[in-house]
């Protein structure tokens, strides 16, 4: 009886071994994977208003968020089943990389050698206009590595291994190209795309990027906002009711903040301009 428990340990054991050696092999190849997506060739301004408003279009649409308000790079998950989930110090990666280089980062979510970006918001990132993509980058690089910059590196744990072989955790990869020359005149829906997108669909519920919330469609809620209310929601993260609306808040304060008022009411005339399309019920 020893005998077979023993062999049926064994046995369990090269499973087991098995199992993680297929997870392992099969998640390299979608993480270590290259991907070709479009060059795009930028003019990056120098001017001090046009680096300004770089350093302003990285906090409106969340780049100093995930890597900190001086772009010092942060942890954002660090679990040893999950892995590590660490945005980079921007002046850092930077130095190693041109200005096309960054462009197909921020746009396509790629690597410089080609793999995929991971939870990087490139569904939305892919409709920047070249000449705001050029201001962001003329931004980061006026910024220089600090002592104060994270080293820290992505990296998957067995689970994060898992999800991403089952498709459950998807690389961050756009291979194609939403974006436009300039920024439109009206920017309504250019920010909706670019920002809001980022975490909304249009219609119906999906879940945060943390999952700990459920995110309303846009265009299911935003209508019902006058005003005075939207531009509360977009500076302060509560709603009408005056409930605190957790993530809402936190990239209202850090990032909705640094938008003008009419911006904020471009994206609510937009949104309202949207909901009269659509046909009666």
């Amino acid at each position: 009886m020893r005998k077979w428990i023993v062999r049926g340990l064994i046995g369990l054991a090269g499973l087991v071994v098995l199992v993680l050696a297929v997870v392992y092999g099969g998640s390299q190849m979608v993480i270590a994977k290259s991907h070709a997506v479009p060059e795009t060739a930028l003019t990056i301004p120098s001017d001090a208003a046009s680096i300004a408003e770089g350093g302003r279009l990285a906090r409106v649409m969340g780049c100093r968020n995930c890597h900190e308000s001086e772009g010092q790079g942060s942890v954002l998950v660090d679990d040893p089943m999950l892995g590590r989930l660490a945005p980079p110090a921007f002046a850092r990666v930077a130095a190693n990389y041109s200005d096309a280089d960054l462009a197909r980062a921020i746009r396509y979510g790629v690597h410089k050698d080609g793999s995929s970006l991971w939870v990087m918001p490139t569904k939305s990132y892919n409709a920047i206009a070249d000449d705001d993509l050029a201001r962001i980058i003329a931004w980061i690089r006026t910024l220089k590595p600090s002592d104060k910059d994270s080293l820290a590196t992505t990296r998957f744990g067995p689970l994060g291994r898992a999800l991403v072989l089952a498709g459950a955790f998807p690389p961050s990869v756009q291979t194609g190209n939403h974006s436009v020359a300039t920024r439109p005149a009206e920017v309504g829906g250019y920010f909706v795309k670019t920002i809001c997108a980022g975490c909304h669909l249009m219609h119906g519920t999906q879940p945060s990027d943390d999952g700990k919330q459920t995110v309303p469609g846009l265009l299911d809620v935003a209508p019902a906002y006058d005003q005075a209310a939207f531009r509360k929601l977009l500076k302060t993260g509560r709603g009408m009711s005056n409930r605190d609306l957790g993530m809402m808040r936190d990239v209202a304060e850090k990032d909705f903040s640094y938008m003008s008022e009419a911006e904020v009411d471009a994206i609510l005339a937009w949104v309202k301009a949207e909901q009269a399309k659509a046909p009666a019920k």
